[in-house]
């Protein structure tokens, strides 16, 4: 048995591997609702038996501990050093479960700990998983231990890539952590899977084989960096909490009003998981705007104060659930409950009611020639900025929102733009939370203003 599990929220995959003869099964990678794996075993008759990490994850919290809850062993790369129990794997070391034979690869490069797992199995082809050393079109980055190790890293995962994983057979599987949209790495392809012939044939990265160039091309292609990426480093690390995820997720409780109030007004950060128009409309003041979709868990990584309390408003109990689980991958345990969208009996409990002005992007150009003190804040990522931005905009990247809010002007109207509008409407709530009275968003964000064709809007780039 082989399953693939692809979180799209966070570009994360793991994967389910079983004996069909003995019915024991491994997890490489586990997130930490493991929920998903337990119902796969109870429904294959299977037995978890291990739970493998490649690595100590810095994008999401991992699920080893609570399959350690179920029975399974928890297998880690040498030096992990976790504080909790683990069995750590020398290179080269095999694994044996049925007709299933693992063998560890110590392959660091993305971190000093980082193993691959090659797998092999009569009646399958050659797989190897290999974390986040080798992507599809893609390696991994070897800057998140800081800048004093990301040097000698990159060497590492160059002699990881060039003499050992490019050693192995043409034909044999690559099954990575990450898929398209993670930032453990640039450029990572839509593909789930690839092979080591194509990728010695096609990754851009591996036309490096000479060791000082490969490391200068690696070390001048690295992505944003999260600002929750440390902390999962050090839960994961330390052990975050066992929640029971084995036995089933209970979804998020649902809250009466006076009681969602009450957790508000103790410090509980409301999220309205509302579409853009409704929130825009009308919502508890102070309320974050996340649009229910699958990136409510990243963007809380990079906008949440740590340990924050939550309060989810929303009148669906499935999109708290999921909100839930996106949140719980992330770190974030403490999720008081749900309350119902009720913006008129909000009102009735005390609570102000906000509302945030759109524009359109063909608009802008009208109201900055009318609002002499509207600030444009463009809440991008650096790279993004740099490849083009309204002229005369501000560039405050979204996690550096609430922190910069108190430079801001109060008599000023400050607008917010991002690249299609999501990041714009959670940072416009940001700039509102922290009591800025005039805010709005540009809906479309700068592919709409690139779009519009009757634009006057000139655009700069950064150097």
């Amino acid at each position: 048995m082989f399953q693939r599990y692809f979180d799209a929220g966070l570009a994360q995959a793991s994967y389910l591997l079983a004996c069909d003869r003995t019915r024991d099964g491994v997890v490489i990678d586990p997130r930490r609702d493991v929920d998903i794996y337990a119902a796969a075993a109870a429904q294959s008759q299977l037995r978890i038996v291990a739970a493998i990490e490649t690595h100590i994850h810095a994008d999401f919290v991992s699920g080893a501990r609570e399959l350690a809850a179920a029975g399974a062993t928890i297998f880690a790369g040498p030096g992990s050093s976790l504080k909790f129990p683990a069995r750590e794997v020398v290179d080269n070391e095999r694994f044996v479960v049925g007709d299933l034979i693992l063998r560890f690869l110590h392959t660091p490069g993305h971190t000093p700990e980082h193993i691959s797992i090659l797998a092999e199995h009569p009646a399958e082809p050659a797989r190897v998983f290999t974390g986040d050393t080798l992507f599809v079109g893609a390696v991994g980055r070897p800057d998140l231990l800081g800048e004093a190790m990301m040097r000698r890293l990159a060497g590492q995962l160059h002699d990881s890539l060039f003499d050992r994983l490019l050693t192995l057979d043409d034909g044999v599987e690559i099954h990575p952590g990450h898929g398209a949209g993670s930032l453990c790495g640039a450029g990572i392809g839509v593909e789930p899977f690839s092979t080591i012939s194509r990728e010695r044939r096609a990754n851009p990265m591996l036309a490096h084989r000479n060791r000082d160039e490969f490391i200068t091309a690696v070390l001048d292609d690295l992505p944003e960096t999260p600002p929750y990426f440390s902390r999962m480093k050090r839960v994961n690390s330390d052990g975050p909490d066992v929640l029971g995820f084995a036995r089933g997720y209970a979804g998020v409780p649902q809250l009466a009003l006076d009681a969602a109030a009450s957790a508000i007004r103790d410090g509980a950060i409301p999220i309205d998981l509302r579409e853009t128009d409704a929130f825009c409309a009308g919502h508890v003041a102070g309320s974050l705007h996340m649009a229910f979709g699958q990136k409510i868990g990243y963007w809380s990584g990079w906008v949440l104060p740590e340990r924050s309390r939550v309060v989810f408003i929303t009148s669906d109990p499935s999109q708290a659930a999921e909100a839930g689980r996106q949140l719980l991958r992330v770190g974030f345990d403490r999720i008081e409950g749900y309350a119902r969208a009720d913006i008129e009996a909000w009102r009735a409990r005390g609570f102000n009611i906000s509302r945030i002005k759109q524009i359109t992007g063909p608009e802008l150009r009208q109201q900055l020639d009318q609002d002499a003190d509207l600030v444009l804040v463009d809440v991008r990522t650096t790279h993004e900025w740099s490849s083009g931005h309204v002229a005369g905009a501000l560039h405050v990247a979204i996690n550096d929102v609430a922190a910069r809010a108190a430079d801001f002007d109060r008599r000023s109207t400050i607008a917010t733009i991002c690249e299609h509008g999501y990041r714009s409407s959670l940072a416009a709530s940001l700039f509102a939370r922290a009591g800025l009275p005039d805010v709005m968003t540009v809906t479309g964000g700068m592919s709409a203003v690139r779009a519009a064709s009757n634009s006057t809007i000139r655009t700069a780039v950064v150097d």
